[in-house]
């Protein structure tokens, strides 16, 4: 007889694809690569942001001497519009007169100075309203997170350097840039390489529930120049460096007296014509700066205290060493 044909084994294949223990597995690989990468990316786009600020503050540096050739003279902090009336007196910062030296000419055509109505508030005159309104890129750090928020005013990150005095009042400040100043650079006695002229600080976000950019507005209560004292009162204020145009001190100038990034609140006493307010920023361990020179320069927060006040006047007769 015909031996019976073997049927065949069937053999078990293997599914295509993956197990769920297997893509579990994958996707934690994934997972773990994608959290050591993530911080290399936020460093790298920080680095970029840096750069960018850095960038920003060589070229208001290069402005500043281009105005300083034409001029023969650095401009005022701030200077005065006017005596009397409800719109603000310290109307137009030093960067406003930068603009034609920044290729913004068209912004700065649109102030009409023959126009300006100090019988107005600053809301309502549109002879500079207009123009305050524009936002100019060379002054925003791209490091800082807080957005424009007042529809009329643009801001700024970058302020002058009203020396160590606890006052912006030209006669008063020790550092490149007071009220109605125009320092030349022969009055920057110590050295326009040795001398701070322009910082970062954070701008307001015009919420005084935060803290990283509030500050306490007292008038006859306490003099700013005593930090300490000035920190029992509450913070009230967040409009720090709010209008680039002009305005009052905080809009336009900061203080050297203070490390960068001090963590206590900046504080402004007008009565008593003083002003305190630290360079902040967002980058690392620090601030960046323009010195009188134009250089660029990144300053620790760890900065030795004596060396940056050395840097914060210009007529102090220190000797800066290494920073």
């Amino acid at each position: 007889m015909d031996a019976m044909p073997r049927r065949p084994q069937l053999v078990a294949s293997r599914p295509a694809g993956f197990t769920l223990v297997e893509l579990l597995v994958v996707i934690a690989i994934i997972g773990i690569l994608v959290g050591l990468l993530l911080p290399a990316v936020q460093a790298a786009r920080e680095a970029a942001r840096r750069i960018q600020c850095a960038n920003n503050l060589k070229q208001l540096g290069l402005a500043l001497h281009n105005y300083h050739s034409a001029h023969r003279m650095f401009p005022a902090g701030h200077m005065e519009t006017g005596w009397d009336g409800p719109s603000y007196r310290h109307q137009f910062s030093w960067l406003t007169y930068l603009l034609p030296y920044l290729e913004q000419s068209n912004v700065y055509n649109l102030i009409e100075f023959s126009k300006i109505d100090l019988r107005r508030s600053a809301n309502e005159n549109p002879a500079f309203m207009v123009a305050g309104s524009v936002d100019i890129p060379v002054f925003i750090c791209p490091s800082d997170p807080t957005g424009r928020v007042d529809p009329d005013w643009a801001p700024t990150n970058y302020l002058g350097n009203q020396g160590i005095t606890c006052s912006s009042r030209g006669p008063r400040s020790n550092g490149v840039f007071g009220h109605d100043s125009w320092t030349k650079i022969r009055d920057i006695i110590d050295g326009t390489s040795n001398t701070i002229a322009s910082a970062e600080v954070l701008k307001g976000d015009f919420d005084v529930n935060t803290i990283r950019d509030n500050y306490i507005f007292i008038r006859r209560a306490a003099n700013a120049d005593d930090i300490a004292t000035c920190q029992v009162f509450p913070p009230n204020r967040s409009d720090l460096a709010g209008v680039w145009l002009g305005g009052p001190p905080q809009y336009n100038m900061f203080s050297t007296n203070r490390a960068p990034n001090d963590r206590r609140f900046d504080c402004v006493s007008p009565h008593h014509g003083c002003t305190n307010f630290a360079a902040r920023s967002q980058h690392t361990g620090g601030i960046q700066s323009i010195l009188a020179d134009g250089s660029v320069h990144f300053i620790s927060e760890n900065i030795n205290l004596q060396v940056y006040h050395a840097l914060g006047t210009r007529n102090g007769g220190e000797v800066v060493g290494e920073f």
